[in-house]
């Protein structure tokens, strides 16, 4: 007779015999329960939850560090010419206070303001320059907004780049060469320019203190008046059509050109950069305002097609400093000109418009004989 079969074991009563490894899977198995459950409802309030608007609010545009600067220097200088507010006096009887006679002077217009000629009437807008209805008020170095037929004038300063940090390394002779091979203002990027604009319709300008010319620009703080050009652009036109050529002189610089193409550099030989030169040697005086004012330089003859616009640029400026003017003619040819005592020809004023009374004024004081009924070039 067999032995009776012992039964195997199962595994929970291996378990139980194992009591510590009993306790560890319960609790493995509790932790991965727990883990499923706080994950799946993770997952659920992340799909439930309700989508939330964020409102993004645009930076404001950066400046950069230097136009910060420059920026902080010109409202440290408006401050610094601003006038105090005065502080009021609070009293309890007005009767008994006895306040002593105060003298206002009259503020004076010698230092800070822009030369203007013309009535205040003629006054209005701001020194921005801009256009519609506003006629701004006139300089002689042109009205601070834009002028129908009016060629646009940009200040130059070559003593400051363009951020007023540092002096640049080169001047008027060595830029100016590469602007004259183009006539492009670019060509003075690196350079401190005026944000004002100015519109000039002539370049008849009486003999003055060069630092009126950064003052009817609105930089006499900031600019020193030496080593300043003022470059003027935009368009002509010959309603008769003809042959024509430039003549004028000035003290320093006097430069025309006509589709880039220079027809006349007068004033100062050592102040030309370009190789142009004039074909005759300069015969006659200009106007009598200076012994040192050079003698008139003739330019090259060039073409209007009748009606036909075409660029001009002109350019002024003063280079060691002292004083500045600059008178320019035009000549057509053909046309008979009555002739001064000393043989020279009466030629009219250069002018894209006709002169007001004030301007008539200025022109005919210092007693040169010119005409100025010649021929209206400004292009409408």
């Amino acid at each position: 007779m067999s032995e009776p079969t012992t039964p195997k074991p199962t595994i929970a009563d291996r378990l139980l015999k194992r009591p510590l490894l009993l306790i560890l899977l319960a609790s493995l198995l509790l932790h991965i329960i727990v883990g499923i459950g706080l994950g799946s409802w993770k997952i659920f309030t992340l799909l439930t939850e309700e989508e939330t608007e964020i409102e993004v609010v645009t930076p404001p545009e950066a400046i950069q560090p230097k136009q910060r600067e420059y920026q902080l220097k010109t409202m440290r200088s408006q401050r610094s010419t601003a006038t105090a507010m005065p502080i009021p006096i609070t009293i309890d009887q007005p009767s008994e206070l006895n306040l002593p006679t105060i003298d206002v002077p009259k503020p004076s217009t010698k230092q800070s303001a822009i030369q203007a000629r013309g009535s205040a009437g003629d006054i209005g807008g701001s020194l921005g320059g801009g256009s519609g209805n506003s006629a701004g008020f006139s300089t002689l170095f042109g009205n601070t907004s834009p002028l129908a037929g009016a060629l646009e004038g940009t200040f130059i300063d070559f003593k400051q780049d363009r951020y007023r940090e540092s002096p640049p390394s080169e001047g008027w002779l060595d830029a100016g060469k590469g602007f004259l091979r183009n006539y492009r203002l670019n060509e003075f990027r690196k350079y401190f320019s005026a944000p004002q604009k100015l519109y000039a319709t002539h370049f008849y300008i009486p003999l003055m203190n060069a630092d009126q010319a950064p003052r009817a620009y609105g930089v006499e703080n900031l600019v020193q008046p030496s080593q300043w050009i003022a470059v003027y652009q935009g368009k002509f036109r010959s309603a008769q059509g003809g042959t024509y050529r430039f003549v004028g002189t000035a003290d320093d610089i006097l430069i025309v050109g006509v589709n880039a193409r220079t027809v006349l550099s007068g004033g100062f030989t050592e102040s030309n950069p370009s190789r142009w030169a004039p074909n005759d040697k300069p015969e006659f005086s200009g106007p009598p305002v200076s012994e040192y004012l050079p003698k008139l330089t003739t330019g090259d003859w060039f073409e209007l097609p009748p009606g036909e616009a075409s660029d001009l640029t002109v350019v002024i400026g003063e280079i060691p400093g002292g004083e500045f003017g600059c008178y320019l003619f035009i000549e057509k040819k053909g046309d008979d000109y009555e002739t001064a005592s000393d043989g020279r020809p009466i030629l009219p004023v250069f002018k894209l418009k006709n002169f007001s009374q004030s301007d008539r004024d200025t022109i005919l004081s210092d007693g040169y004989p010119k005409r100025l009924d010649g021929e209206v070039f400004g292009f409408y």
